[in-house]
């Protein structure tokens, strides 16, 4: 990062995070009538899952990632998301609209980084080493 900023790159962050349409608080001030109690729908509905990467200088341009709507989502939105998903937003989106000289910083989410040949491990079975060798 300390390289990063001698040279004068511009450093954008990017995250995602979600929000779900029917989301609606479940406690509020009433009146004690009964008049202005909540409506609390009885499903979460659809998730919109949101992405976008910015700088100093704001957001970066046309990237935002905002139109995945989930109707069975789960209860954690990085479930939701999928390398595939993240990739062609990554590829399509973002890495155009960023300028030159540009580094990015995102955090470590398994979605970041996929692995197209998983190598075995101490938990591997002899037949999952066997076909990797």
């Amino acid at each position: 990062m300390k390289a990063y900023r001698e040279e004068k790159s511009f450093i954008f962050y990017l995250d995602e995070t979600w929000y779900d349409t029917h989301y609606t608080r479940k406690k509020g001030w009433d009146d004690s009538t009964g008049m202005c109690s909540i409506n609390v729908p009885v499903s979460r509905g659809k998730r919109i899952i949101i992405a976008h990467a910015g700088c100093m200088d704001g957001w970066v341009g046309e990237a935002l990632l905002s139109a995945k709507n989930i109707k069975s989502s789960s209860l954690d939105y990085h479930e939701d998301m999928t390398s595939s998903l993240f990739e062609d937003w990554f590829v399509k989106k973002l890495l155009p609209a960023l300028l030159s000289r540009s580094a990015i910083v995102m955090d470590n989410a398994s979605y970041h980084s996929r692995q197209f040949i998983k190598i075995p491990n101490a938990s591997s079975t002899k037949v999952e080493i066997s076909k990797f060798f």
